[in-house]
């Protein structure tokens, strides 16, 4: 009796174990026409997009597809309703539509419960020109036969893996990258034509890859890292914080000079000759950017020569003029002032009529000029500017008339001063053409309404490096001011500079 028993439990055991190890999910294997079959990349376009084509009902296939199609235009329409909604959006589903044909909507609904960016779903790439990329080289060479696994066609498990296996959600990129891929693996299957071209057919890509350039290597370089000894050999750069404020201020300092040196036997003859000029420039100028403007500027002229053959002066004076300018502008209506200018310039060395000469024609303090004017004033910008003045006074005095002859300046003989009102006009320019090259022009015109007096200052100066630089000068004058004892016109005057040396400008 107990070994009866025992073999029905054995055959129970059994019968358990052979249902156990089975496989998980079965299902029917029937016969479903092509015209059942769910595109999937249909099925995304239809829930993304906006309307649905509907089909006849010619046959009960269709009817079902139909409903599946009415189905998805509620959901899509659900959603853009919804869209604010974080609440998941349902669909109802016909009772005589086959539950199994609806898996991959089903899937789809649950993956739409996510965040997911539109453009990976309408993004795809089967609506560009198909590529072959051959078979996956996925191949298992250590292949353990199961008939199990031909026979089900699932690979079998035990009744408690079964029962504990968890529940996998694939995300929605995984989702939709299997679709894409089964799509590919069906047109491989049923329409290759299809495919454009093949992957080994396209260019390839090495042809732009980066390539290195041939250079010629540094062979001595050499690092420093202590500051003692980068201080050491080079000097530290000195940053000036910008000035802020109404006042501005700038000077310039310049020395020139030319000399050669030639013995009395040279065999192409010649004499030496020395020439010195220095300049001293400054400016100080006030502008409250509202009304007011206040031009300050000042500057001493000092020019030496050696003459050949001049055996009475070593040294004559070819530049000596000290001058002072000051305008004052309150503004009228845009680049128009209301202006009144003072100019002040004299000298203080002694000039002589030619070589060998001891006639003088300046001397110190011999003439000191001033010019008071009264007028409207136009700017542009801080480089052009046009002073005209209808009420102008005009004052010489001479604090030598004894040596000098004061019909030079205009002066009656037996006076040392000269006094008048007439017009004037004035106008400076001042332009930057390069950082290296700066143009300035200032140009005077007065007139008592007998006599005219013209001068025009044209400087060039010419930036070489830090320290070097050219100065270009041209003069011409005209003045018809001067007494004339022998009844002659005056004519233009004229002086040029042209010379190399150092400068540096203070800021």
């Amino acid at each position: 009796m107990k070994l009866k028993v025992l073999f029905a439990i054995v055959f129970c055991l059994f019968v358990v174990n052979i249902f156990a190890t089975g496989p998980s999910n079965q299902y029917e294997k029937t016969n479903i026409p092509k015209s059942e079959i769910i595109n999937p990349d249909s099925l995304l376009g239809t829930m993304l997009g906006d309307t649905v084509q509907v089909i006849p009902i010619v046959k009960p296939q269709l009817a079902a597809k139909t409903e599946i199609a009415t189905a998805k235009m509620k959901y899509a329409t659900t959603q853009k309703t919804d869209s604010a909604s974080s609440a998941p959006a349902t669909i109802s589903v016909p009772p005589s539509i086959n539950r199994d044909s609806l898996a991959h909507l089903n899937l789809m609904l649950r993956k739409d419960q996510q965040r997911v960016d539109s453009l990976l779903i309408l993004g795809n790439p089967l609506l560009i020109d198909l590529v072959y990329t051959g078979l996956p080289y996925d191949f298992k060479w250590n292949i353990k036969p199961d008939f199990r696994v031909l026979y089900y066609g699932s690979e079998s498990a035990p009744l408690s893996k079964a029962t504990m296996k968890p529940v996998k959600l694939e995300t929605t990129e995984k989702t939709i990258a299997d679709l894409r891929q089964g799509a590919r693996d069906e047109i491989t299957r049923t329409a290759f034509y299809l495919y454009d071209t093949m992957f080994d057919d396209l260019p390839s890509p090495d042809v732009n890859k980066s390539q290195f350039i041939k250079d010629k290597h540094l062979t001595k370089v050499k690092f420093i890292d202590d500051d003692a000894e980068f201080s050491h050999y080079h000097r530290k750069l000195i940053v000036r914080p910008e000035r802020i404020g109404p006042w501005q201020y700038k000077a310039t300092a310049l020395a020139q000079f030319s000399e050669n040196v030639i013995s009395g036997n040279w065999y192409q003859g010649g004499n030496s000759n020395v020439a010195i000029l220095g300049i001293l420039t400054g400016q100080m100028n006030y502008d409250d950017k509202k009304k007011i403007q206040w031009d300050n500027s000042g500057e001493w002229h000092m020019g030496f020569n050696s003459v050949a053959g001049d055996s009475l002066h070593a040294l004559s004076t070819n530049d000596d003029v000290f001058k002072v300018t000051s305008k004052l502008g309150i503004k009228a209506s845009g680049n128009f002032y209301y202006s009144a200018s003072v100019d002040f310039s004299t000298q203080f060395f002694n000039s002589y009529n030619g070589v060998n000469s001891n006639v003088l024609k300046t001397s110190f303090l011999t003439p000191v000029r001033l010019n008071v004017g009264l007028g409207l004033d136009y700017k542009y910008k801080k480089i052009f500017s046009l002073m005209v003045s209808p009420v102008s006074f005009k004052y010489i005095y001479m604090n030598d008339n004894t040596h000098v002859d004061p019909n030079l300046f205009g002066i009656t003989a037996g006076k040392n001063s000269l006094s008048e009102v007439g017009s004037s006009l004035t106008s400076t320019l001042s332009y930057a053409v390069s950082h290296e090259i700066q143009l300035d022009s200032k140009m005077s015109f007065y007139t008592n309404y007998q006599s005219v007096q013209v001068d025009w200052e044209m400087v060039c100066n010419l930036t070489i490096n830090r320290f070097l630089s050219t100065r270009i000068s041209i003069n011409p004058r005209y003045d018809n001011t001067v007494i004339q004892t022998d009844g002659s016109k005056a004519k233009i005057q004229f002086k040029q500079f042209l010379s190399v040396g150092f400068s540096h400008k203070f800021q």
